[in-house]
């Protein structure tokens, strides 16, 4: 009877001990938003879009700085819906983004422009405006575009649509608002609790495994 509780005991405090270092990681990623890929993204791109690393947009926010990189979203066939986004060199000002609104506007005479409205997007400071064409009298496309800036550089990003289910600046912008630069997140409110509650339950173990 005595080797079968010692052995008893063994195997629990072995099953304990394994139980630690799988309780401190599934707290610490916790604490952590893993990025649905790297890099800048819609993270939840509408249903249909496909994704393509290497398009290219003939007009552009900032005509005038240089182009880092470009990418997309979109559907294909006669409809066309479309999601750029366009890293520029430099950050960006209110003031910056209100000159390119309005150099567009001067250009792009056939369209209507919306007002520019400050927004706040990946935690960044943004400002957007809604672009509306009419054919024949009736609404023909949406787009929303926003630019939100960063320390070193500048994101356009752009959703261009003419599908029904998309013709609404609320949708529209709801989705350019979810844009983010796709880097892993740690709430390091969170972690910290998560990794004190693993001290105080290690300890809770020690005390259990003495007691076998």
């Amino acid at each position: 009877m005595g080797i079968a509780l010692r052995h008893r005991g063994s195997h629990s405090r072995q099953s304990l001990g394994l139980c630690v270092p799988v309780l401190l990681l599934a707290l610490w990623l916790g604490g952590c938003s893993k990025p649905r890929m790297e890099g800048p993204q819609i993270p939840d791109p509408p249903f249909g879009f496909m994704y393509d690393a290497n398009a290219t947009k003939a007009r552009n926010v900032f005509p005038d700085r240089e182009m880092l990189s470009q990418s997309a979203w979109g559907t294909t066939g006669e409809i066309h819906n479309s999601i750029y986004i366009t890293c520029y060199a430099e950050p960006s000002t209110q003031a910056d983004v209100q000159v390119a609104r309005d150099a567009q506007e001067s250009r792009y005479k056939y369209l209507q422009y919306g007002s520019l409205e400050a927004l706040t997007i990946d935690d960044r400071p943004a400002w957007g405006w809604l672009e509306t064409q009419y054919y024949k009298g009736k609404l023909s496309s949406l787009e929303y575009k926003a630019v939100v800036s960063y320390d070193n550089v500048s994101y356009a990003v752009e959703f261009f649509a003419e599908s029904p289910e998309y013709l609404s600046e609320a949708v529209l912008c709801d989705m350019v608002c979810s844009f983010e630069t796709g880097k892993t997140k740690v709430d390091y409110a969170l972690a910290a609790g998560g990794l004190l509650l693993a001290a105080i339950g290690i300890l809770i173990i020690k005390r259990m495994s003495g007691s076998f």
